[in-house]
């Protein structure tokens, strides 16, 4: 019997259609077709896109300046150390209450307040101030970077069409790689033409158009903060085990109870990082490399190329086509670090490893954000951000303390069994439908 002849025979016995592969082919290309109709740069995030990016060079500027800045001034190469110091550790102790003020007070008012707070601290340099003001003003600095920066995903989370989150985010990050190119650069070339003092007010003016750009957000925000409550699940006290009552567990006020699972692949995979900032330059010089600096041109370039690129081929072929070949990468990255007989070769490396990091970095942000509910993104945020930092400051001196057993080179080894240690663990957690 023909197919349009046995299709008319099921119809009329009320039963459905037979499905040809034709059918289902056109299904699935119509279903991305209307994947890819969800619009990703609507107003609320190209504003907030550029408002962050202003915010990015700046702090980029303040990193290149603030130390050179100290030591100028006559403080020791310790002090100028501590500027960097207090700037991290205010960030990190304020991110587990950042994602807690970010789902429990709204993103628009922790985003406003943590972009002004940077911005009066970004103003204190244009002043002459005593070292203990200039690590106070660090400190608050720190605090309204630890703010801004939960809020500021949040809220682009929640502008993100869900199924092009990781895509959405990557587009978010190319703003972060391009600050880092140009930041330092613009921060060093007007120290030297036009003195601290310039150079410290252009980055209070990033800092300062950046909390004028959030100003039309609050509209977009009200709007997602109610979609937020109204999607929140609702539960009857009534239908609460009385035993059950009470205060949860101190762990799930830090830690989301979802999202620390892709956090903590992330937790393994910027050990690479800590060890490349901490150790790559003198190690290169070490080989007889100079110019290591472009390891990080290399890197910031295909850093953008692949967040640019990666959340296409998820959508495409899915989170573990991606996340895999971009921890391969990182290995790979690594691996030619510690081998690099020739700048070529280390440039090389960099390029790999910029292509690993910007295909694994927003595809983990994007599973932090999807494991847990609408409502727990600010925490999911805060937690997967937190894992970063800590690993690089846990990176670091636990790094520092293997070089000096095993010699330097050896470091980015170890680095690179750790990254590929975090391949297997995600695998583990997706066997396990542990990530959705």
């Amino acid at each position: 019997m023909s197919y349009p002849r046995r299709h008319a025979c099921r119809r009329a016995a009320g039963l459905p259609g037979p499905v040809r592969e034709g059918d289902a082919v056109a299904d699935t290309r119509k279903a991305m077709a209307d994947v890819g109709r969800e619009r990703i740069f609507t107003f609320p995030f190209v504003l907030l896109m550029a408002a962050n990016g202003l915010l990015r060079t700046g702090t980029q500027m303040l990193i290149a300046l603030v130390p050179l800045y100290t030591l100028d001034q006559g403080a020791s190469p310790a002090v100028a150390g501590l500027t960097t110091t207090f700037y991290m550790m205010a960030a990190v102790m304020l991110r587990p209450l950042s994602g807690s003020l970010v789902d429990n007070r709204g993103r628009y008012a922790v985003m406003v307040v943590g972009s002004v707070l940077y911005c009066a601290a970004s103003g204190l340099y244009v002043l002459a101030l005593p070292v203990w003001a200039l690590l106070a003003a660090r400190a608050l600095q720190g605090v309204g970077f630890s703010l801004n920066g939960t809020a500021v995903m949040t809220l682009a989370t929640d502008l993100i069409p869900e199924r092009r989150m990781s895509e959405g985010i990557g587009y978010l990050g190319v703003e972060q790689t391009v600050a880092q190119l140009l930041g330092p650069w613009l921060a060093l070339e007007l120290r030297s033409a036009c003195g601290y003092r310039w150079a410290f007010a252009v980055a209070f003016g990033c800092g300062l158009v950046n909390v004028l750009l959030r100003i039309p957000l609050r509209s977009a925000a009200v709007r997602v903060d109610a979609r937020r409550v109204a999607a929140a699940p609702r539960r009857d006290v009534q239908d609460v085990d009385p035993a059950k009552r009470g205060a949860p567990p101190l762990w799930t006020r830090i830690v989301d109870r979802d999202a620390w699972r892709p956090a903590s692949v992330m937790f393994l995979l910027m050990f690479g990082t800590a060890g490349i900032n901490t150790f790559m330059a003198a190690y290169a010089l070490g080989r007889g490399i100079g110019n290591s600096g472009l390891f990080f041109v290399a890197s910031g370039l295909t850093l953008a190329v692949s967040r640019l690129t990666a959340g296409r081929i998820e959508r495409r072929w899915g989170t573990v086509w991606v996340l895999a070949p971009g921890i391969a990468l990182l290995v790979l990255g690594q691996v030619g670090v510690w081998w690099c007989p020739n700048l070529w070769v280390l440039m090389l490396a960099g390029a790999l490893y910029g292509l690993g990091m910007g295909a694994a970095q927003p595809t983990l942000n994007a599973l932090a954000v999807l494991v847990a509910g609408r409502e727990r993104r600010g925490r999911a945020n805060s937690t997967f951000f937190m894992a970063m930092d800590l690993s690089q400051a846990v990176g670091a001196v636990g790094l520092g303390a293997v070089a000096g057993v095993i010699g330097t080179g050896r470091v980015f080894l170890v680095a690179a069994a750790l990254t590929a240690t975090s391949l297997a663990v995600y695998l583990t957690f997706r066997a396990r439908s542990r990530l959705a």
